[in-house]
């Protein structure tokens, strides 16, 4: 119900966005080219010419909420040289799938999120807005799947295996090729 003012004030300026005499300031403040611009800053606080791929971008703001915790919460700074180094943060970003790292992709803020529209009774859902944006970014789906092709694989070739081995069908895959220029 919160959203149908934001939803309204968006709509209403992007359609008052068209008032434009001139094509040399197509792309200024009130153009509505703009308004796509400025309402990811002001809401995502992203922007596009300064952080590249949305992809990139958020997991640079989870890893600075990361920091953010650690340094508060448990008294930790892995930019310390007195501290014991944590080799896992300077590692690159992970595929951007729910799978194989769900928290990578829910992080604090779904679970935040989720907390704030979770009525007692009902089923907590947490919602990674950032990370489903960056889903549907382009070539974002293509590294979704590529994450739920890294579980899934080790289970299809444990099954192939249980199928071939364990109720004695014959492997054709093991089977030496017969072909032109072959022995046999």
């Amino acid at each position: 119900m919160k959203l149908l003012p934001i939803f309204f004030v968006a709509v209403s300026a992007y359609s008052m966005s068209a008032c434009q005499s001139q094509a040399a300031h197509e792309h200024d403040h009130w153009g509505p080219y703009s308004v796509q611009a400025s309402l990811s800053r002001a809401f995502l606080s992203y922007d596009p010419e300064m952080d590249g791929n949305y992809r990139d971008f958020q997991w640079r703001k989870k890893k600075s909420i990361d920091l953010t915790v650690r340094r508060h919460l448990f008294n930790e700074n892995p930019d310390n040289p007195f501290e014991a180094e944590d080799p896992t943060w300077y590692e690159p970003r992970p595929v951007h799938s729910i799978v194989p790292h769900t928290w990578d992709y829910i992080h604090l803020e779904g679970l935040l999120l989720g907390l704030a529209v979770y009525t007692p009774g009902a089923v907590f859902v947490p919602i990674p807005v950032d990370s489903i944006i960056g889903t549907f970014e382009e070539g974002g789906d293509k590294e979704f799947m590529e994450g739920i092709g890294q579980t899934t694989r080790p289970l299809g070739a444990i099954t192939t295996s249980f199928f071939y081995d364990g109720l004695g069908f014959v492997d054709n895959r093991k089977l030496p090729q017969r072909g032109i220029g072959s022995d046999y």
